[in-house]
């Protein structure tokens, strides 16, 4: 029912509110017209369209908002007016709840693309610090593969919540979590890079990539107990 009141524009029409209440469409359109509203209100919330009856016949009419139907409709009593007000508002709300869900859907993906390609970065750089600590002397250097996402997830207390995921842990994240994510891996990229730079011992880029990677996860988590107080 829903689907038949409101558009996916949080918009409803003329000739839908005549049907559903019951009322002729020319005295639904002229309603409108006598609305004691501003020029902006009806500009904002009424727009004129055109529908097409069964013989093919043009004839005028309008598209409403939320706030256009609730204006025009304030003045239509009685219990099935009611009932129909009712079923048009939870109608506005059910629709209004499916697009944010739709928009989160679309915002997480695009986040989690972004947060691939940050990931990607992130892993050529441990390949040539990998080489980098082996050229050290390192005998077990291809750990740091695994050792420095660990720490990230360690550090964004994330880690024993990746331990109980069989499938691709990241696709489980929500958009605050690979956000945060997203950030560490380019702090952690860009210590590496800055120590491997400074011709630095590998233990100790290690070391710094940590150190950065932890102070960051520190002041999120500071920053949303504060936000959530």
């Amino acid at each position: 029912m829903n689907e038949l009141l409101v558009t996916s524009n949080l918009t409803t029409t003329s000739k839908i509110i005549a049907d559903h209440f019951g009322k002729a469409h020319r005295n639904v359109t002229q309603a409108i017209d006598n609305l004691e509203c501003s020029g902006e209100f009806k500009v904002l919330h009424f727009q004129h369209c055109e529908f097409t009856n069964d013989k093919g016949v043009k004839y005028p009419g309008y598209i409403l908002t939320r706030g256009g139907f609730s204006f025009l409709c304030m003045g239509f009593t009685g219990k099935k007016a009611a009932k129909w007000k009712e079923s048009f508002w939870n109608a506005f709300d059910a629709m209004e709840q499916s697009l944010l869900k739709q928009q989160k859907t679309i915002d997480w993906h695009a986040t989690r693309l972004q947060g691939k390609e940050v990931r990607k970065i992130t892993t050529d750089t441990i390949k040539d610090f990998v080489e980098y600590a082996t050229r050290q002397g390192s005998k077990n250097a291809k750990m740091y593969y695994a050792n420095i996402t660990k720490m990230e997830y360690k550090a964004l207390d994330i880690l024993e919540q990746s331990k109980q995921i069989t499938g691709n842990f990241r696709d489980t994240l929500d958009m605050m979590q690979i956000g945060f994510l997203q950030v560490a891996e380019q702090i952690a990229t860009l210590a590496i890079k800055k120590g491997m730079d400074d011709d630095l011992d590998y233990h100790d880029i290690y070391t710094l990539a940590k150190q950065k990677v932890t102070e960051y996860a520190l002041s999120v988590s500071w920053a949303s107990l504060v936000k959530k107080i």
